[in-house]
């Protein structure tokens, strides 16, 4: 059903776009000249119905010579190739913004074009920050975002990005119907930066700290306290229950002594004769180790007694010596404090 419209609509362009493919005559480089024969050769093949084969062949010949009279032959193969109704509308668009010194029946065939397509399609304007960025449509690099005109986009959904030094913008979805005129403003968001150091700690800071001179009649009048249970004294408190304890073995041996010399007399044994049996030299032994080991008893007891006493009542009397001493010699002196802070 649309092959009759398509070659009607081919036939009643093809002057047009021969108009178009004068305005390339009589070239005057080599890339002019190859530029005509392959614009011929698009409008050729536009005329037997092959659109896309002459829309490469228009895009070859504008590659060689940007004429901008071109962009009519453009937007004439676009229109013809479904769903290139955005494309067609821009290359008209451009036809008529740039070649301003074409024919006015070309002019006026765009202008018609122009009105008819412009309700399949949508006119975009797009703010994007920063301007230089390039825009990405459907993930398709279009190139820089354009400050000459508005993007066109054809009727449906679209995702509109930004992308520069390989940083991209999240994407913006834009439902597009046709007629519409939409501003879109589009920001590259800056890479992301590692945190910033830390500042260095400032330099610690050591006063100095001067002790006001000690007077001697101040540590004179001012007694030091000892620290409880210095090692004096715990020396002395172990040494004092040692000697309780061999205290108590004294008395018990001397009872113990007492009972052996009774049971020793009872048994009939004389203190010069020990050869009536087994019996009385063992009792003999027996009160002989009892009277030493109560003797030892007493004796230890006196002595570790006496140094525990000793250490536990004297050792207080150093200490305040010491301490006298060390206040007498720092007297009239200053002294200086360091510390950090």
């Amino acid at each position: 059903m649309h092959r009759p419209s398509q070659h009607s609509a081919i036939l009643l362009l093809l002057p047009t776009v021969l108009a178009a493919t004068v305005a390339l005559a009589e070239p005057a480089d080599p890339a002019k000249a190859q530029a005509q024969a392959t614009l011929r050769a698009g409008n050729a093949a536009l005329a037997q119905g092959r659109a896309a084969d002459a829309l490469a062949k228009f895009t070859e010949a504008y590659r060689l010579f940007p004429s901008p009279k071109i962009h009519y032959n453009l937007g004439q193969a676009h229109s013809l190739v479904p769903g290139h109704e955005a494309q067609a509308y821009q290359e008209m668009s451009q036809f008529l913004d740039t070649a301003k010194n074409a024919d006015p029946e070309l002019r006026a065939a765009a202008e018609k074009q122009c009105k008819q397509l412009r309700p399949k399609v949508g006119i975009v304007t797009v703010v994007a920050d920063p301007p230089d960025a390039a825009l990405l449509i459907d993930g398709v690099d279009t190139g820089r975002v354009s400050a000459e005109g508005p993007t066109v986009l054809g009727i449906g959904t679209h995702r509109l990005a930004l992308r520069k030094d390989a940083v991209e913008s999240p994407a913006q979805t834009v439902t597009v119907a046709g007629g519409d005129a939409i501003d879109v403003r589009l920001q590259l968001l800056p890479p992301v930066l590692p945190p910033a150091a830390a500042p260095p700690a400032p330099a610690s800071v050591i006063p100095t700290v001067a002790i006001p001179p000690a007077t001697i009649e101040q540590a004179s009048t001012t007694p030091a306290t000892p620290t409880s249970w210095t090692w004096r004294r715990k020396a002395g408190a172990g040494l004092a229950g040692l000697g309780v304890a061999s205290l108590v073995l004294g008395i018990v041996e001397h009872a113990s002594y007492f009972g052996k010399a009774s049971d020793f007399k009872n048994a009939g044994c004389g203190t010069s004769n020990l050869s009536l049996g087994q019996n009385c030299k063992s009792l003999n032994d027996q009160f002989n180790s009892a009277r030493t080991w109560f003797v030892v008893g007493y004796i230890g007891a006196a002595v570790l007694g006496g140094t525990g006493s000793y250490l536990l009542w004297l050792a207080p009397a150093e200490s305040s010596k010491e301490g006298a001493g060390v206040a007498s010699v720092s007297s009239g002196m200053t002294v200086n404090y360091q510390g950090r802070f």
